[in-house]
C-alpha cells in the first residue's frame, strides 16, 4: 500500500502544482506540504477534504482508514491556532504561578518549640511540594509540546494524568495555612475539611484513569470521554465550593493567591473538557469516514461483479 505522503506527491506533480503553490491554496506554508509529503506530519480530516479537492482525487485515493486513525493519533489535539495559543498562555500561567508555593512553602518550615507540632507539620510541607513539582513537570512539558505544536493525545494524556495525580496529592491546598494537624483537629472546620477532601480525591483518581485509558491507550468507547468530563466537572464544584467553605468558616485562610488558583483550576478543567470532546470528535469523524470508505469499497466490488 502506497503512504499517504507519496500519494500526495504523486497527486500533486500530476497536477502540475508545486509545493508552494499547494501551500498557497491550502493556507498553510511549504514546510508543512513538504513534512506530509515525508511522511513526518499528517494533515487533519478537513485540509485533506481540501486537499482531495484541489487536486482532483478522492479521499480514499490518499487516506487508507488505518492512515486516517494517524492522523488524529499523531498529530496535537487542538490544531486551532486561536485554542492553541489560548492554552500555550494557560500553561505558561500555571507554570509561574506553582512556582511561588515552593518558596512560600519552604519559608514556613516550622520553627515549633515542640518537636512533635513539626514533625506533624512537615509531611504536609513535603506532601505538597511534590504534588506541586509534579505540577510544574507535566505543565512545561506541555508547554514545550504545544509550542512545538506536538501535544498528540498521548502527550496531552500525559499531561493530563499528572495533573489529577497532583491534585489527589495535594491535599494540603484545603487545609488552613498556619497551623500543625495537631492544632487543624482542634478546630472546628475539621469535619467539614475531611469531608471536602473525600468528595474532592476520588474524582481525580477516577479522572486520572479514565485519561490514561482514552488519551494514553487509545480506547475509544464513550463510557471514558464522558467520566473525564464529569471527573473535571466535579473538580470545578469541588473548587469552588472548597473555596466558598473557607470563606464562611475560615476567611483568613482565603487569599489573593487562593483567588488565582481557583480561576487557574477551573481553566484547566475546562480546557481539559475541552481537550476530551476535541478529540472524540476526531476520533468519530474518522469512523464515519472508514465507514463510508467501506461501503463505497463494496459498491465498487459488486458493480464489478455485475
Amino acid at each position: 500500500m502506497v503512504e499517504f505522503g507519496e500519494q500526495l506527491r504523486r497527486a500533486r506533480e500530476k497536477k502540475g502544482m508545486t509545493q508552494q503553490s499547494l501551500a498557497e491554496k491550502l493556507y498553510v506554508t511549504r514546510q508543512s506540504v513538504s513534512r506530509w509529503e515525508c511522511g513526518d506530519r499528517y494533515p487533519d480530516l478537513l485540509t485533506t477534504k481540501k486537499i482531495s479537492e484541489i487536486l482532483e482525487v478522492s479521499l480514499d485515493d490518499l487516506l487508507s482508514g488505518k492512515e486516517m486513525e494517524k492522523v488524529v493519533e499523531r498529530n496535537p489535539v487542538i490544531e486551532n491556532k486561536v485554542a492553541n495559543n489560548i492554552m500555550i498562555a494557560l500553561y505558561a500561567v500555571v507554570v509561574l504561578t506553582l512556582i511561588i508555593p515552593i518558596i512560600d512553602q519552604l519559608l514556613k518550615m516550622p520553627t515549633k518549640e515542640n518537636p512533635m507540632d513539626a514533625l506533624l507539620f512537615i509531611p504536609r510541607i513535603y506532601s505538597s511540594l511534590t504534588a506541586t513539582i509534579l505540577e510544574i513537570a507535566c505543565f512545561v512539558f506541555g508547554l514545550v509540546n504545544a509550542i512545538k505544536g506536538s501535544l498528540s493525545p498521548k502527550r496531552m494524556g500525559a499531561v493530563t494524568v499528572g495533573y489529577f495525580i497532583s491534585m489527589c496529592m495535594l491535599i494540603t491546598r484545603i487545609f488552613p495555612d498556619g497551623l500543625t494537624i495537631r492544632e487543624f483537629i482542634n478546630t472546628t472546620i475539621f469535619w467539614d475539611t475531611m469531608f471536602m477532601f473525600a468528595i474532592s480525591v476520588l474524582p481525580n483518581i477516577i479522572g486520572a484513569a479514565a485519561v490514561l485509558v482514552y488519551f494514553l491507550l487509545g480506547k475509544t468507547h464513550k463510557v471514558w470521554p464522558i467520566l473525564i468530563i464529569l471527573a473535571s466537572a466535579f473538580g470545578i464544584v469541588t473548587s469552588v465550593m472548597g473555596k466558598i467553605m473557607l470563606i464562611i468558616k475560615y476567611s483568613n485562610a482565603f487569599t489573593m493567591h487562593s483567588t488565582l488558583g481557583l480561576i487557574i483550576d477551573i481553566a484547566i478543567y475546562s480546557l481539559i473538557i475541552y481537550q476530551t470532546i476535541t478529540l472524540g470528535l476526531k476520533r468519530k469523524r474518522v469512523m464515519e469516514a472508514k465507514k463510508s470508505q467501506a461501503v463505497e469499497t463494496t459498491e465498487i466490488k459488486e458493480n464489478e461483479k455485475n
